[in-house]
């Protein structure tokens, strides 16, 4: 309850800041299918209800590319807040990392640099650069996990109802964040899992496609994404199970408040 409350006056104290801003509020579900982490053969499908906010202000925006904020705008450049993150993963239900470390719920902030390449009627092909930190915690603390950069480039179809977002880049990671994923230390070492030292650097390619679509009170959404780490630095990693990995989620909501 004090969340929703935090997070209550935080959209207030935001809308009060600015001079324009449009804000929906709704309930609706959500279904994820994704892998334990990338490379890994074991997958979960994650179902729960999810709250729907909608916020575009002058500094400000949520939506269901998660939340950004606008530091400053020129000539087609600008520079964001970046946010994103991972789910928690239980290492017994993953044979390769069984003895290991759980891993934990992770949280990415950070800032993005964007350059608008192109944009004509409803078509919009822009440049992303973004530099997260990485924080895992397990609910009792909070740990640091490195940085990590996924530079790419989107293309975006904007219709009135309906919208559509391409994406394709690739990902890059410093050695705290792969080792916290990749890494077998001595004391995990077996023989059929021997001891290895990630290093940081090139983590693979990324591409991404989703979708929304908005008809009166009602909301959905969803999207696929493919990772590919054929050529990462962490390749060789007895953690590695696969090569490719698929994420895709789908969603419905229902807006029952919508401020413009």
């Amino acid at each position: 309850m004090f969340k929703i409350l935090l997070f209550l006056l935080l959209i207030t104290n935001m809308s009060l800041l600015a001079k324009d801003y449009k804000l929906d509020l709704g309930l609706g579900v959500g279904s994820l299918y994704y892998p334990n982490y990338i490379s890994s053969k074991s997958t979960q499908i994650l179902t729960l209800p999810l709250p729907y906010i909608r916020y575009k202000g002058d500094y400000f925006r949520i939506d269901e590319n998660g939340i950004s904020g606008k530091l400053f705008g020129i000539d087609g450049l600008r520079l964001d807040l970046s946010v994103s993150g991972s789910l928690p993963a239980t290492s017994e239900k993953n044979g390769v990392r069984e003895g290991m470390p759980d891993l934990d719920l992770t949280g990415e902030v950070g800032f993005q640099l964007t350059y608008k390449l192109f944009h004509k009627g409803v078509s919009k092909l822009e440049f992303e650069f973004p530099l997260r930190a990485v924080l895992s915690t397990d609910f009792t603390n909070i740990q640091y996990q490195g940085i990590v950069s996924n530079p790419q480039l989107k293309y975006s179809l904007g219709y009135t109802h309906l919208s559509w977002t391409l994406r394709s880049g690739v990902m890059l990671a410093d050695e705290n964040y792969n080792s916290y994923y990749y890494e077998v230390a001595d004391k995990y070492a077996t023989p059929s899992r021997p001891a290895y030292d990630a290093k940081g650097g090139f983590s693979g390619i990324r591409n991404r496609i989703g979708m929304t679509y908005k008809e009166g009170n009602w909301w959905y959404g969803a999207f696929i994404s493919h990772f590919n780490i054929n050529n990462a630095v962490f390749k060789d990693s007895p953690l590695v199970q696969t090569y490719d990995a698929t994420y895709a989620g789908v969603s419905v909501a229902y807006i029952f408040y919508t401020q413009d």
